[in-house]
């Protein structure tokens, strides 16, 4: 569905993948390792104030689905139907193109079955009065949200609520409440890619419309948590003065876009991505970043960091008519560009870089290596809890105010992980 990345394009924004068991059985996720159960439900916003710039319709105004998993009972689950996976897909997947639906579900060969979830839906929140913070999350470029599903589940059942934006034109497929569903924006998108610097120009463009989706969604989230009447399951839960956004791919930029125009996030996480400076602050120039702690994953970005050739062979240096002199030459320059920018972030930054992980990919941050077939279902399993340790150390730390994260002690899940610290 999305063409793979060159150098001097964003860093792998890839449509993510799912699974097929060899012998037809139920798929499972990880099991949420938190002492809560985890709850989900689904509201359709639209935003007046903003016109939708890829529908058919132009005078249709911005609209996006908000899902809020959340944080309840340890027994909620057990003897119920949990929420599904993937909702929509059944419709969706008529209108697809074989090679996109094999695309969407790479690498493995999507028969139907897809994986039990361990959320259930509208189910209520956790007994007691305690607020828990708040996490804004985006998908990568083409990935509805819910193939993030174990990410978000064990973050919610270690005390969070997260509240997911499913950004329509740049998922696979949207679904609204009455049927309707958006479609990932195949024809803007292949024609940007005909300009030149059309693919980075329309990231940039897209990651504004992610980033004020976001501020959009939590004001109404807010509006949800705070309201009676309107009866929300986590209302007077959650934490106001704790909200934290993180994201993937895309995603990831429009994260760290988010924390740029609102000021009521307190940090961000970029998960494996920046633009073609080096810089994951894609929207703006090389002088201007964020004011909050900011976390940058580096797994298939590696270029920035890896002592590995990652570089692109003759063939692609051919395609992206550069010799090896000027690849190597602007390949210094990002390094010095993103190194400058979280070293000059007022909150303070970590660069946590994970390319030494054997099986270590740009899809590690989704459910796609969790599942069967899956070469190393160990060493997926392990990548994924080690990405998972160092995002809850970097939330716990700031939004929970815990001064004993791994963050602090340096007690790495796997010390092949490299962890920078840069001053604040």
């Amino acid at each position: 569905m999305i063409p793979g990345k060159s150098r001097g394009l964003l860093v792998a924004l890839t449509v993510a993948g799912a699974w097929c068991t060899a012998n037809a059985t139920t798929p499972t996720l990880p099991t949420p390792q938190g002492p809560y159960g985890v709850g989900r439900v689904s509201y359709h916003l639209t935003d007046d104030s903003r016109p939708e710039v890829l529908g058919a319709d132009p005078g249709r105004p911005r609209e996006v689905m908000l899902h809020v998993w959340y944080p309840t009972s340890a027994a909620t689950g057990r003897h119920v139907r949990t929420a599904p996976y993937l909702p929509g897909l059944d419709k969706a997947a008529s209108r697809l193109s074989t090679a996109d639906l094999k695309d969407l579900f790479r690498p493995a060969i999507y028969d139907g079955e897809l994986p039990v979830t361990h959320a259930v839906e509208h189910a209520p929140f956790a007994p007691g009065h305690n607020r828990f913070p708040l996490l804004l999350f985006s998908h990568g470029w083409g990935n509805p949200t819910f193939l993030y599903t174990a990410e978000l589940e064990d973050i919610v059942s270690r005390g969070y609520v997260v509240a997911a934006i499913d950004h329509p034109y740049d998922t696979a497929f949207t679904e609204f409440p009455d049927g309707r569903l958006v479609f990932f924006a195949h024809e803007q998108f292949d024609a940007a890619l005909k300009a030149p610097d059309g693919y980075v120009r329309y990231a940039r463009t897209r990651v504004t419309v992610m980033a004020e989706d976001n501020r959009f969604a939590l004001d109404r989230l807010l509006e949800l948590a705070t309201v009676p009447s309107l009866k929300a399951p986590f209302l007077a839960r959650v934490d106001t003065t704790r909200i934290g956004a993180f994201g993937h791919s895309i995603g990831g930029l429009a994260a760290a876009r988010t924390c740029q125009i609102d000021s009521r996030l307190r940090a961000c996480i970029d998960q494996d991505s920046d633009d073609d400076r080096g810089s994951p602050f894609i929207v703006t120039d090389l002088q201007e970043t964020q004011h909050q702690p900011f976390l940058l994953f580096v797994a298939s970005s590696a270029d920035e960091t890896s002592p590995r050739r990652t570089h692109p062979d003759d063939a692609d240096l051919q395609t992206m008519k550069m010799t090896r002199s000027e690849y190597d030459a602007a390949l210094r320059t990002t390094q010095a560009n993103q190194l400058a920018q979280l070293a000059g972030i007022p909150g303070g930054a970590y660069r946590v870089t994970l390319y030494a992980l054997p099986g270590i990919t740009h899809r590690s941050f989704t459910d796609q290596t969790l599942l069967p077939p899956v070469t190393d279902p160990e060493q997926s399993l392990h990548n994924f809890r080690v990405i998972q340790a160092f995002t809850l150390a970097f939330f716990d730390k700031f939004l929970k105010d815990d001064p004993h994260t791994l963050l602090d002690t340096g007690a790495a899940p796997d010390s092949r992980v490299r962890v920078e610290r840069f001053a604040r």
